[in-house]
Formats: C-alpha cells, structure tokens, sequence
C-alpha cells in the first residue's frame, strides 16, 4: 500500500503540473455504457454459472480539461455501473436463470492525455487514468424459473446448501425455488473503495471556437477485490450451513476477484482559450531595417574638424 500510495502520489504531481502552463480550458458533460467483465475464480469453478454479455451505462458525468501542445489533462466525475451478469444453469445444462453481480460507484477519474496529433480542429490523445471510486449500491441478486419447484442445481462441494423453505437436497443436486431479484450478497460485504487503472483513446473535433464533441474510449482495471476481507475469509474459511457432503459450508467458492470493465463515453464541451496574442513591434520592412540600422557616435575629433572647416570658409569669403 505505501508503494501504491506513493505511485499515486506522483501521478497526480505530475498532472496538476501541466495545469499552470495550459492554453485551452474546456468543461462538458458526457454520457455513455461500459462492457464489464467479473472476473472471479470462484464463480469460474462453480458448474451452476457462465459468465455472458452485460452492458451498463454510465448515465451522466462531467468533464473538466485543459490542453496544451503536445498533452493535456482530464477530470471526468461520473456515476458508473459495474459488474457482470452469469447465466445459472441446471444439472442437464439448461438456461434457468441469471444471477446479477451489481456495483454502482461516484467515480472521480484523473487522466493525463498525450496527443497523438495537434491538428487546429482536432486532437487524438492516448489517455492513462487512475479512478479513485466510492461505492453508492453493491450486491448479487439470483432470478432463477422453478415452476412446482422442480428445478434442480449442482451445488459443489463447499457450497452451503441453503435450509430455506424450497430447498431440497437429492443424489444428484438440490431442488431451488423460484426467485425474483433475490439478494445474496448485500452491499455490506463490498468494500466501500475501489481504485481503477484506465488506458485508452480520446478523440476532441471542435465545432467552431466554443463548441467541441468528445469521443473516450478506455479499459478499465479494478484494483482491489471488490469484497470485504471478513466476507473473503468466510469464503476460505467455511464455518456455515452444511454442504452436499455435510461438511461446514460458504455462500461460494473461494477465488480472488477483481472488476474489469470496458468504456465507451460522447459529449460535448465548451472551449474557453487562454492564449495570449503577441504583437509584432515593426509592421514593415522598412520600418524593421531602419530599426536595425544602428547610428553613428558622434567623437571630439569629428566636431573640431567641421568647426575648422567654418571658420576657414568664413575668411576666404572675407
């Protein structure tokens, strides 16, 4: 962590750097979804989950920038949804329900942007981030169809079988009842804190002088496992209701977890320039080379020669 800290640290010097020598300050707001991807070795273990395509938005955030020839950097606050959805199946292999690992985050990514070209109208840039993130909403929920309650699942080895009323445990599975957005894991055992990396590309077209569209597209890496350590040492530790072999079991497997998500962002932006206009001190040629001629100093011996030459004048004409 101290490691961790000082490398955050650092990148924001380096960020907050730029800002005192920018030309081009912008603010906006943007919209957009993100392709999040779970990536847990527990649930991989697990035969009643498969992992398959989510898509979540990122409903509003806002965008505070500077540019200067070259780089630039970026704030871009927002709220952000995570988390990927698996599909349950039963013991023959058949789709009956899903099961929606959610998080919500106020996110506050700070991003240092490279320009890739500098064109006067538009600017493509390689953007790298850190994204400081704090948890609004966390949970898992299972909708599972079990018409009569005859939908059967293979629990494994480790798993508690559940002892609510619905559940029965057979020789070759359990019997589930139905559910509806039922929580399983609730938002108590999600850290409060998530630190995402980002690497990506940013695309700027301004419209005229005040007006610019935005394109952002980055991948986003979670940090930290997105679960508590008491809840992560429940899992390594099986101290619940019983599983299929009657041994002390977890809510799941154990394996590490970590969020990965891809995001694809459009706004739009108002430009404030700060450049300084310079003003030429010669407006002609003539005018630069009369300037650059210097003037002859005028010395003792050159004045006493024109006063000679005077007087002498004076007397030949007498």
């Amino acid at each position: 962590m101290p490691n961790m800290k000082a490398v955050i640290t650092g990148f924001l010097l380096i960020i907050f750097a730029q800002a005192s020598a920018q030309n081009v300050e912008a603010f906006g707001v943007f919209g957009g979804f993100n392709f999040p991807f779970t990536i847990d070795q527990g649930l991989n273990k697990d035969p009643r989950f498969y992992g398959r395509f989510t898509l979540r938005a990122t409903p509003v955030g806002f965008v505070y920038g500077y540019d200067r020839v070259g780089h630039g950097i970026l704030l871009t606050p927002n709220y952000t949804q995570t988390g990927q959805k698996f599909i349950i199946k039963n013991t023959t292999g058949g789709d009956v329900g899903t099961r929606d690992v959610q998080m919500s985050y106020f996110s506050i990514p700070v991003a240092l942007k490279l320009h890739i070209n500098d064109m006067s109208f538009f600017r493509l840039s390689m953007v790298a981030a850190i994204q400081p993130s704090f948890l609004i909403k966390g949970q898992d929920t299972y909708t599972i169809s079990s018409p009569n309650q005859a939908t059967k699942l293979k629990y494994p080895a480790g798993v508690s079988v559940p002892t609510d009323p619905g559940y029965e445990q057979v020789y070759d599975g359990v019997f589930v009842p139905d559910m509806d957005n039922e929580v399983y894991v609730s938002k108590d055992k999600f850290n409060s804190f998530q630190l995402f990396a980002a690497l990506g590309l940013r695309s700027d077209f301004d419209l005229n002088d005040d007006w610019s569209i935005n394109f952002d597209g980055r991948a986003n890496f979670g940090i930290f496992d997105t679960r508590t350590k008491d809840y992560v040492s429940q899992l390594q530790n099986p101290s619940g209701p019983a599983d299929i072999n009657g041994n002390p079991g977890a809510p799941d497997l154990y394996g590490q977890r970590r969020e990965v998500y891809l995001s694809v962002a459009f706004g739009i932006s108002r430009i404030i320039q700060t450049k300084q206009s310079f003003k030429p001190k010669a407006t002609t040629v003539a005018g630069a080379l009369k300037s650059s001629t210097p003037k002859p100093r005028s010395t003792s011996s050159s004045a006493n020669k024109s006063m000679s030459k005077k007087k002498g004048g004076a007397k030949k004409k007498k």
